[in-house]
């Protein structure tokens, strides 16, 4: 990025209770012991409503974050599905969310379409009005939950999907991670094709790997302490270490037996899960990558 860095402070999430695999409402056996061959091994399931999961990040994140309510200058609401009203979080819910907070004077927008790249999406857009207004943060919270159990196999299958929520203020002044770089790459030709998985995963796995071999290179991949993808199957762990070039021990795979694919949460859940097993010294840089349906993201982060 050319213009000065944003920053993350504040980050937050919840997630449901663990369910093993086995235990599964209405799943088929056989893929049941592939996912668990390859990797996975609970998913996360929650008795509370989405809005009630996205209440309590943001409650954290409010509390940790240190942030005033009036300098919240918008509020990035960004589930997975196409439609609020698919999962429930309908408008007095997030009345209620912004309300318990005092961010009532914030712009509200919805981000969607780009399913579980909707974190760097959210990162887009919440990046453009920092730079084009003079409030000097923006709150992001992304969140899903299924409905039906049998519905957490992905089409795709490429994990389990998992009921949660995340949030975190993007500032102009300071955090615990300055976003040091951020791009993101479409392919519309999803929306009018129809793909088969593994053609799906190869087309995925390349537009990763052009967005890596993109990061500039005052960031040099060798110097990554880790990277964090979402909680995806080891094939599809393998094909992107492939792509990437590097190593198993520069990706960090803990939380893809414990707790399966977040939609858009994983990746800074994974984040914060390995800041909270060791220390993270000033400096380190950490890559994230998201995957959509037809939207591939890729980010830089630098530890304060």
């Amino acid at each position: 990025m050319s213009e000065p860095s944003l920053y993350l402070r504040g980050l937050a999430y919840t997630v449901g209770d663990a369910v093993p695999l086995t235990d599964i409402e209405e799943g088929d056996p056989e893929q049941v012991q592939v996912f668990t061959r390859l990797g996975l091994r609970d998913f996360r399931k929650s008795p509370l409503s989405l809005p009630e999961l996205c209440r309590r990040s943001v409650g954290e994140t409010m509390r940790t974050s240190g942030a005033d309510p009036s300098g919240i200058g918008a509020v990035l609401l960004a589930p997975t599905v196409n439609s609020i009203h698919a999962v429930g979080l309908d408008y007095p819910e997030v009345a209620r969310i912004l309300g318990d907070h005092n961010l009532v004077d914030a712009k509200l927008y919805g981000v969607t379409l780009n399913k579980c790249s909707n974190l760097s999406a959210a990162l887009e857009l919440g990046s453009s009005l920092l730079r084009a207004n003079d409030y000097p943060e923006v709150l992001i919270v992304v969140g899903d939950k299924c409905a039906r159990d049998r519905d957490r196999f992905m089409d795709s299958a490429e994990s389990i999907l998992s009921d949660g929520a995340l949030s975190f203020v993007l500032s102009k002044t300071g955090g615990d991670y300055a976003l040091r770089h951020l791009a993101t790459s479409g392919d519309l030709s999803h929306l009018t094709r129809t793909y088969g998985v593994l053609a799906f995963v190869d087309n995925s796995v390349k537009h990763l790997g052009r967005l890596w071999r993109a990061i500039p290179p005052e960031f040099p991949p060798e110097k990554m302490e880790k990277v964090f993808s979402g909680n995806y199957n080891m094939l599809i762990q393998r094909g992107l270490m492939r792509e990437l070039g590097t190593g198993r021990d520069r990706f960090y795979l803990d939380n893809l037996a414990r707790l399966g694919h977040v939609f858009s949460c994983d990746v800074l859940i994974n984040l914060m899960d390995y800041a909270a097993s060791a220390p993270v010294p000033s400096g380190a840089t950490f890559t994230c990558l998201t995957v959509g349906y037809f939207r591939w993201g890729c980010f830089v982060l630098e530890k304060c």
